[in-house]
């Protein structure tokens, strides 16, 4: 049964988002950026372990690996504007946060 509260929650908001788009890009942005995913998964797990240090350790975590995202979506944005297929634009932005994970994973 969790797994299907999970799976619908996930299908809810990528829906929400893609509706949304259609009518007003900033409030799909919001809805995009909230951690609604990850506080679902915290949940979750506290639901399932009551383990709030592997929840702290997790968000702590979470926080790391969201910065080489930073610098990606800007660039994602820029090349989408200056002409840039959408999967061609999609492949370099993908491969640039495959390295700056690495990277990271080195400075770590």
């Amino acid at each position: 049964m969790t797994y299907f509260i999970k799976i619908i929650i996930a299908v809810l908001v990528i829906v929400l988002v893609t509706e949304l788009s259609k009518k007003d890009t900033k409030i799909a942005a919001l809805l995009l950026a909230l951690p609604i995913i990850s506080f679902t998964a915290y949940t979750m797990i506290w639901f399932e372990s009551k383990d709030t240090d592997k929840i702290a350790k997790l968000a702590n975590e979470n926080f790391i690996y969201v910065l080489p995202v930073i610098p990606v979506l800007p660039l994602l944005s820029w090349m989408l504007k200056n002409g840039f297929g959408y999967f061609t634009s999609l492949i370099m932005v993908t491969i640039l946060m495959i390295i700056l994970f690495y990277l990271l994973q080195k400075i770590l």
